[in-house]
């Protein structure tokens, strides 16, 4: 039987084997001693039917794992197995191949003991012929409190053949404390790598950069979507180790009791319990609280149901002895336990086979961990997984609500879910890998672009030019070198911009702006699209740069298809132009005003903006379109990535000339383009909105050596006819510039001078006056109510049109119906409206039930309800 040694050194405690297969005796073997006798040792030994072996998962990750040594690249990579695959074997094997100094870091001390035992003894390797010959187990050194001294350290490795703790234990070390203990390790192993984004261990894997990093996990992402660095190397499917009996099958039960959920969870647990152990079955039953408090009500319950289980509770609010103590007792004379988030990951005891969920965990990654729990195997003493879950759940992880319904197959959906999850962080680390080339000032795992994007149409085969962009931004580039991913298509970088001071004039110095842009092409789809801080410009001089002169920027109507996504959808910001009042051209709508701006003003105001949110697919979805080309998101994405594929999705639905814009747009005026001279006197001409919303003293016009702010100017029409020339002047105090609007069908509509051009000051240059009005446009007001507005569309309220289009009512055959009496009462009177109503409406479909809801104040008459797959249809009739 194998006996562990123990010393107490700074910092925590030497381990090593004792007695027992690869034994040191009363005092351990120097490490170099050790390691030269564990080298050559490993064997490849698979399991089989006639032979005990390490797993087809363990074999599958160890070679990925020494495929990637082989390369000897820095890169961290992550080996993904299910929860009973035998993860820390694989970590053994990995080490005993080549039995180098090597780091494991846990997430907990009951971990840290756990990981440390298995490599002192080297767990099962020895007994399935794993490790042979004249070997040695490696000396531990379990760390638990800080170390202050390069000595120290040095002293410690210097008897260590691997250093296992915690992060926290690490946290606390001193810089160069921490820093020779790291330099002196060959390899790092991350167990429970999911943890890696958060600070902490994010900085000691960072301190490996130049060695070898393996992370392991059964769950490779995390719920704050931050990355867990590296790719992933090899992913073991759950559904194999359900299939090859790794994982155990876990029946789900939803308890629905409103009354008491908590004694109906417990009941039907401590039943399942009951029929377990009369079978003949080893198990243990396990109940999750939220909090100690919940613990001490739920454990008093079980008390009372099951006093000869011995039920009792581990938590925090108890101490470390008493823990240890209870603990100890599971499996003997206790077998119900009640937890605050106690036992959960890593933690090894097989017989756990019973969840009782009083209060679900409201994270996914965090569940599939918890659950993994209940699904280790251990022989023919354990049987199959059970979990009792109340069904009133809300607030829970939109991925959780499958998982949580009524009659939910667990072992189904948490294969799906896990897949899904290691394909999301598969696809991640290898879009990461396809950057050739990488800014140096700026770390893209650091960048959270927000959902926004504007897009350009491409030709059949467009051009990828990303390097055009040094040229296009020269000096104001922040970052020297572009990230670029050919393969993906993508490219990123920040610029750096200065411009005047808001509050003064100097020339002295001035602010320094910095703007993030990310562009992707979708050259499959024919999309390019672009993401920037700087929402001043549609970025036209990065799309041809990057895709050449035949790029289109989708804009218009069509942007406000992306809203067709959105069921439910509840407008929240809505901006109007009014193609009448001159008063109030342009409105921004916001809260309850929004229902007036979209039911009650729309005869005569087109849209520019609408920001809506509601759902897709069940799940609480936002989106915002601006008629100028502009579609965007409040959710903020994790990383480049999530923005690429968000992004994606975006032009095909815009473009899609099915969704009928009628339906989006209901009740607003529909623009069209001007391809051609309005034939109606115009009125008068003024500037569009956005610029006199922003007009400053920054924004000058010259002329002749005469310079005036834009504010001092003024527009004026110098024709009032249904035809020729639409012609207006720029008038200033000492200067007057004609210009001319042309038109033509392929794009809005020119602004040219009639003579001499003017030179438009801004803070970012000068350039053309004519190209200053051309960008920005004008709105010119006709007779008839008809408006030209910025990017050359016309707009003109239809006053005979409809809200409803009449040719979609459809008229009941009302024949034998006195159309004045409504309610078909008790007797179901034939000749009244709602007996008509019903009658033709169960004729429409094979609905399950009808509810004749004949009050006051009802929200309808009538409903109707049937079953459709695992969908209730509901039909209200008033």
């Amino acid at each position: 039987m194998a006996e562990i040694e123990r010393r107490v050194v700074s910092g925590g405690e030497l381990w090593w084997l004792r007695e027992g297969p690869g034994a040191h005796g009363q005092e351990p073997k120097d490490v170099h001693v050790v390691a030269d006798a564990l080298a050559g040792s490993f064997r490849f030994v698979e399991e089989s039917s006639a032979a005990r072996g390490l797993r087809t998962p363990q074999l599958g990750a160890l070679h990925a794992v020494l495929a990637h040594r082989s390369t000897e690249e820095a890169e961290p990579i992550t080996i993904v197995m299910p929860t009973g695959t035998g993860k820390t074997e694989t970590m053994l094997a990995a080490y005993c191949y080549e039995p180098s100094r090597t780091m494991v870091v846990v997430p907990s001390d009951a971990l840290r003991t756990q990981i440390a035992e298995k490599f002192v003894t080297l767990g099962v390797l020895p007994e399935v012929g794993a490790v042979v010959g004249d070997f040695l187990c490696p000396v531990v050194l379990v760390l638990s409190s800080g170390l202050t001294t390069v000595e120290e350290v040095d002293e410690l490795l210097d008897g260590t053949n691997v250093v296992v703790a915690t992060a926290q234990a690490l946290d606390k070390c001193s810089e160069p404390a921490r820093m020779r203990l790291t330099g002196g390790c060959t390899r790092l192993f991350v167990d429970e790598a999911h943890h890696v984004g958060a600070r902490t261990w994010r900085e000691i894997v960072d301190l490996f950069s130049d060695r070898e990093v393996v992370q392991f996990t059964a769950t490779p992402y995390r719920e704050d979507g931050r990355h867990l660095g590296g790719r992933v190397a090899y992913a073991y499917p759950l559904r194999l180790a359900q299939k090859h009996g790794y994982f155990a099958r876990i029946n789900y039960r939803s308890i629905i009791d409103l009354s008491d959920p908590d004694r109906a969870v417990a009941t039907a647990a401590v039943g399942q319990l009951r029929v377990d152990l009369d079978a003949g079955y080893d198990h243990l039953l396990m109940a999750r609280v939220s909090s100690v408090e919940r613990a001490k009500q739920v454990v008093a319950l079980y008390e009372e149901l099951a006093p000869d289980l011995h039920p009792l509770r581990i938590d925090t609010g108890l101490a470390d002895s008493t823990r240890r103590k209870r603990r100890d007792r599971l499996g003997q004379d206790c077998r119900i336990v009640v937890c605050v988030n106690m036992l959960g990951e890593g933690f090894d005891l097989p017989k756990l086979k019973i969840a009782a969920i009083h209060d679900p965990q409201k994270s996914l990654a965090v569940t599939l961990q918890f659950i993994g729990r209940f699904t280790r195997t251990g022989g023919g003493a354990l049987g199959e997984a059970s979990a009792f879950v109340p069904l009133q759940v809300t607030g829970v992880d939109e991925r959780l609500r499958k998982l949580y319904g009524e009659d939910a197959d667990w072992n189904e959906i948490i294969q799906d879910l896990t897949e899904r999850g290691v394909g999301r962080e598969r696809a991640r680390s290898d879009f990461e890998r396809g950057f050739g080339s990488l800014p140096r000032e700026v770390a893209m795992r650091s960048i959270h672009p927000k959902m926004s994007t504007v897009v350009y149409q491409t030709p059949t085969t467009p051009p990828w030019r990303p390097e055009g962009v040094y040229d296009l931004f020269e000096d104001r580039l922040l970052t020297t070198q572009l990230g670029i991913n050919n393969s993906g298509q993508v490219v990123w970088w920040v610029s750096r911009q200065a411009t005047p001071v808001r509050w003064g004039d100097f020339a002295s110095f001035n602010e320094l702006v910095h703007h993030l842009y990310v562009v992707y092409l979708d050259d499959s789809a024919g999309f390019l699209y672009i993401n920037s801080t700087d929402n001043d410009s549609l970025h036209e001089d990065i799309a041809r740069t990057v895709c050449g002169d035949g790029v289109t920027l989708v804009k218009g109507e069509s942007v406000y298809r992306i809203l067709a996504q959105v069921q439910r959808r509840i407008p929240t910001n809505v901006g109007l132009l009014d193609s009448v009042s001159r008063n109030r051209r342009f409105s921004m709508h916001v809260g309850q005003d929004v229902l007036h701006a979209w039911r009650g003003e729309g005869g005569t105001k087109m849209k520019t903006n609408i920001f809506a949110h509601g759902f897709t697919d069940g799940r609480a979805v936002s989106f915002g379109a601006s008629r100028k080309g502009r579609v965007w998101s409040h959710e903020q994405a994790h990383d480049i990535h999530d923005w690429v594929q968000w992004a994606r999705l975006v032009g095909p639905v815009i473009s899609d000339t099915s969704i009928s814009l009628d339906t989006v747009m209901s009740g607003f005026l529909l623009p069209q383009p001007a391809t051609e001279r309005p034939p109606h006197v115009p009125l008068s001409i003024e500037w569009p909105h956005h610029l006199v919303a922003t007009m400053s003293e920054t924004r000058k016009v010259l002329h002749s050596g005469a310079e005036f702010s834009l504010l001092d100017t003024e527009l004026a029409l110098t024709a009032h006819a249904a035809d020729g020339p639409l012609q207006f002047e720029l008038r200033t105090p000492e200067w007057s510039l004609g210009f001319a609007f042309e038109f033509n069908e392929n794009e809005p509509p020119r602004i040219s001078p009639v003579g001499e051009d003017g030179v438009i000051t801004t803070p970012s240059g000068r350039g053309s006056l004519a190209a200053f009005l051309t960008a920005h446009g004008l709105l010119v007001t006709f007779e008839d109510e008809l408006v030209l507005v910025e990017q050359g569309y016309l707009l003109q309220p239809d006053r005979e049109r409809r809200l409803f289009p009449t040719d979609s009512i459809e008229v009941f055959d009302w024949s034998g119906v006195e159309i004045k009496r409504e309610s078909q009462g008790p007797e179901r009177d034939p000749a009244t409206v709602q007996h008509r109503a019903i009658q033709v409406l169960s004729a429409e479909s094979d609905w399950e039930l009808v509810i004749d809801d004949d009050g006051t104040g009802e929200l309808a008459d009538v409903v109707f309800l049937r079953r459709v797959d695992d969908e209730l249809e509901v039909l209200l009739a008033h």
